[in-house]
């Protein structure tokens, strides 16, 4: 088994810490959003959300009671924005931002993979580190990320920052921005959980040690969700051919 090193401690750390704001910001920003599950006006109708005055299942939420909901939201928000400027400023001065900003080919790449996953591509395509869907998702989330911190910034002083709040279209349209900046980062967040477990289980435990063996990736194994989970076995090599003169 050939290991190698794959993700840097720095990475692993804010990896795992993202993992526990995000599931805190998310379960008591739905707490708070219960309290009132609407985006209209009382006597008015909002054009974009089907689900008006319909409140979130409860075992989805966190937090209690809404004062509650916000202490733990605050908490975590801050948490994210710090573990946020760590990771991007270790990646960017790391170099490791070539690895998942997207380059001018990666749309072909990802019709590529597109067609892999539903089988209409036999072999799996050549990727570097990370192939063009995740790329994607992982230059996604971060644009999420701040798009969140920076709506909620506008719905939780409309009234000192109204100039600010403005920007988003008001508070109505700014607390709308900050949901579906949360569902963005939840439906990528559940989509690269499903891959993992899915496609590429043998990641797991690099983004604990940071070492990953090659030879069990996606692209060895020709690996598509639940297909080809196992390693591969090597081809036996070919017979040797006798010697010329030599009866058989």
């Amino acid at each position: 088994m050939q290991r190698m090193k794959r993700h840097h401690w720095i990475v692993r750390v804010t990896h795992w810490v993202n993992v526990l704001a995000i599931i805190v910001m998310v379960g008591s920003g739905l707490r708070i959003f219960n309290a009132y599950p609407a985006f209209a006006r009382k006597g008015e109708i909002f054009c974009c959300y089907p689900f008006e005055h319909k409140p979130i299942p409860s075992w989805l939420t966190f937090g209690g009671w809404l004062g509650g909901a916000r202490h733990w939201h605050f908490a975590a928000m801050w948490l994210l924005v710090v573990n946020g400027i760590i990771y991007l400023s270790f990646v960017y001065l790391h170099g490791e931002w070539r690895d998942l900003v997207p380059g001018k080919g990666d749309i072909r790449d990802s019709w590529q993979m597109v067609k892999f996953y539903t089988f209409r591509r036999k072999d799996h395509p050549h990727q570097g580190k990370h192939n063009a869907l995740q790329k994607a998702t992982y230059f996604t989330l971060p644009l999420a990320g701040v798009l969140a911190v920076l709506t909620g910034i506008a719905i939780w002083k409309p009234v000192q920052f109204a100039p600010y709040t403005a920007l988003f279209g008001g508070y109505v349209w700014a607390r709308y921005w900050h949901f579906l900046a949360m569902l963005i980062i939840v439906i990528l967040s559940v989509a690269h959980v499903f891959m993992v477990f899915a496609v590429d289980p043998y990641s797991l435990p690099s983004m604990i040690t940071g070492n990953y063996d090659p030879s069990l990736s996606p692209e060895a194994r020709n690996a598509r969700p639940f297909y080809h989970l196992l390693p591969r076995r090597a081809a036996p090599p070919p017979a040797a051919a006798p010697p010329s003169g030599t009866p058989t």
